[in-house]
């Protein structure tokens, strides 16, 4: 592996020797950020609160370009505003007035390991304590329930009561690969994962975004406000459900959906609003159970218990491609 040290270069005005912050929030979006959750957690804190750049990773030496190519328009005769990507560390202060770190960027395409190493040393030069992953996927669940969060820690004391979610193999991510080697070398981490409708995925869903700041003032003890995020929640939501009360069948869909959800919330006695979802196996074979029962039922051909299409539901195909985190063990695996 590459020495990671040519790999990260903080700003010539920087004086990384005065820089002193408790948390760094890390959200390297994934290809398919599902809700645009991580997106619009960015733009909300840099949006949101004081904020200066420190440093960036050289992110050419880390992007696939022919798997993930950035945008440029095409003006009459000539080419502008490529959109080249960027990996940066930002320090932020809180509403409270304690600073903390934010990395931001693609997920890398390359050398995850030297990437890995080279936040590591970020880590250890900047006095951080505490590694806060926070990302958005897709999940069978009901855009009518409270979106939760499935937490991850590389040590169980920084999350009390924690519940797992199952044992089953799956793709890695960069976000999981980079917890695992952190913990190797006895650094706290916290992953932060909000659960967007998967029909939904496509979608800005603003409701998964206000879930990962609850997320990061409890677990991380950070004070960020909400800002207009609940007032986009509330835009999005009517938007949402005028589209459900004209199809019968997405009605339907989603009812099944919330009953599933009630009953392994009332189960697992669990209040419906806790943050911890049902085993992924159990949640994952129950969404299979109900579409079965719907092609047993004649449904449409079997069709009802697939996600709306692109003009009921104002969006893309459900499936965006990979993405971080867990998702429902189908056997699959």
């Amino acid at each position: 592996m590459f020495e990671p040290t040519s790999l990260f270069h903080y700003e010539n005005s920087v004086d990384k020797r005065t820089v002193h912050d408790r948390v760094l929030v890390i959200t390297l979006g994934s290809y398919g950020d599902a809700g645009s959750a991580q997106a619009q957690l960015d733009e909300h804190l840099l949006n949101t609160l004081a904020h200066r750049r420190l440093g960036s990773f050289d992110v050419d030496q880390l992007t696939d370009y022919r798997e993930h190519r950035p945008t440029i328009d095409l003006d009459l005769d000539h080419y502008a505003n490529y959109a080249a990507p960027a990996m940066e560390l930002h320090e932020l202060t809180d509403k409270s007035g304690a600073p903390f770190l934010l990395l931001t960027g693609p997920e890398p395409s390359l050398q995850w390991e030297r990437v890995a190493g080279s936040i590591e040393r970020i880590v250890d030069e900047l006095d951080v304590q505490l590694v806060v992953t926070a990302q958005g996927i897709p999940m069978p669940v009901p855009h009518t329930r409270p979106v939760t969060l499935t937490k991850l820690s590389t040590r169980p004391e920084l999350l009390p009561g924690n519940q797992g979610i199952g044992s089953f193999r799956m793709s890695a991510s960069f976000s999981a690969m980079m917890t695992q080697r952190l913990g190797e070398k006895s650094l706290d981490v916290i992953n932060l994962a909000a659960h967007v409708p998967q029909y939904l995925t496509d979608n800005e869903y603003p409701q998964a975004t206000i879930a990962l700041v609850h997320g990061l003032n409890l677990n991380a003890g950070l004070d960020v406000p909400m800002g207009d995020l609940e007032q986009a929640a509330r835009l999005v939501r009517g938007q949402i459900d005028a589209q459900v009360n004209v199809s019968e069948q997405l009605q339907q869909v989603i009812s099944q959906l919330e009953g599933q959800y009630d009953r392994f919330m009332a189960g697992r006695s669990l209040p419906v609003n806790g943050e911890n979802l049902p085993d992924a196996e159990e949640i994952g074979r129950a969404v299979e159970d109900f579409l079965a029962s719907l092609d047993d039922e004649g449904g449409q051909d079997g069709d009802a218990g697939n996600p709306p299409d692109d003009e009921e539901r104002g969006g893309g195909p459900q499936d965006s491609g990979p993405h971080d985190g867990p998702e429902p063990d189908h056997g699959q695996q």
